[in-house]
């Protein structure tokens, strides 16, 4: 009987192969678009207007130019499906000059010690497990960032470049490249406003298959046509966002939040609103801070249509909650969230630490 690791590999397996074969750009590299920092995370990934310093490289590189010490450098690890895959998270950003902050930021999505069961059962049909063998599959993303300002005031920019590298073991792999581009704008202390060009440039993954002739007729004994070299694409995605900060009597609490909508231009989407080409998908935070130090976080995003087994359509969305602390020059973030909706997703712990410092003069 297959394991669960070995069932979601195939899948995963299928799935790219059926987007590289048939340039099929909806959701491919799609591990790129799930975040990164608990802080982020526990509000809904609402955060393209006020993303600030090293994770701004991710989320908004224009946010980078509002860190506040000289250098960062930040960690997240969560566990998706149960504990079946491993997203990890490290980078470090700096300011090297008044009007210059720059970032690398490095991903990875992970299953690791997958059952190959493909060779299992000999050509008289016997199980044979000395031919059972595990590998692993991985998503890698490196992604560098820098941050200026602009001409206009309280108006910054940023770009991002992304190298990918992809791999299923040693059947197939893949090297891609793509770019962003961001602005932040921030008149005011209450309020401030972002977009993110994701994807400007379109992002790439080139696939090479390298299958054993023993796999190969695996494939065909078992009615699945061979994969064939090919190309993932990614189309360019707008993310906007308004950020708000509410004034209250005790200066140690503040209130705020973010409403951001995120554009795709990749035809219909599960999304509140969709069309032949493009789709809207909004998510909002909020957040609530004590004497800067403590902050609790909620969030709303994946608003998406569903049909029950009455023929009833329903609208869905997935909540989220976080929490951070500050202690001196380290931040601890802690998000409670899942990838999916309905009540059979498994819910996820995410897990972030930040340290940031300046060189003593």
């Amino acid at each position: 009987m297959l394991s669960i690791k070995t069932t979601l590999f195939f899948t995963l397996f299928g799935l790219v192969t059926a987007y590289a074969q048939d340039f099929n750009p909806k959701y491919a590299n799609e591990f790129l678009n799930m975040g990164v920092g608990a802080d982020a995370l526990g509000m809904g990934s609402a955060v393209v207007a006020d993303a600030k310093g090293l994770t701004a490289g991710v989320w908004n590189p224009a946010g980078l130019l509002q860190q506040k010490q000289t250098t960062e450098i930040g960690l997240m690890h969560a566990s998706y499906f149960g504990g079946l895959a491993s997203f990890d998270h490290i980078g470090v950003s700096r300011r090297v000059s008044a009007q210059t902050v720059v970032a690398v930021n490095v991903l990875r999505l992970g299953v690791d010690n997958i059952y190959n069961t493909t060779q299992l059962i000999d050509n008289q049909g016997n199980i044979d497990y000395s031919q059972l063998q595990t590998f692993n599959s991985a998503d890698y993303a490196i992604i560098g960032s820098l941050a200026k300002p602009t001409r206009v005031a309280h108006l910054t920019m940023g770009v991002s470049a992304k190298v990918l590298y992809r791999h299923i073991g040693n059947f197939a792999s893949a090297y891609g490249f793509g770019f962003d581009a961001g602005l932040q704008y921030s008149p005011s202390r209450f309020w401030s406003a972002g977009l993110n060009f994701r994807d400007a440039t379109s992002t790439f993954s080139a696939w090479t298959y390298n299958l054993s002739p023993e796999m190969q007729a695996t494939f065909l004994q078992t009615n699945n046509s061979l994969p064939q070299n090919g190309i993932e694409q990614m189309l360019p995605r707008l993310v906007l966002g308004i950020a708000g900060k509410l004034p209250l009597k005790s200066e140690k609490y503040q209130l705020g939040g973010q409403l951001n909508t995120e554009l795709t231009t990749d035809g219909p989407r599960n999304t509140l609103l969709s069309g032949k080409v493009f789709s809207l998908d909004p998510r909002v935070g909020l957040y609530l801070t004590y004497d800067n130090k403590l902050t609790l976080r909620t969030g709303l995003s994946q608003f998406q249509y569903f049909t029950d087994f009455e023929a009833k359509e329903s609208l869905a969305f997935q909540p989220h909650i976080g929490a951070g602390v500050l202690l001196q020059n380290w931040t601890i973030d802690y998000a409670f969230t899942r990838l999916g909706l309905g009540g059979e997703g498994y819910f996820t712990h995410l897990f972030s630490l930040k340290w940031a410092f300046s060189a003593k003069s």
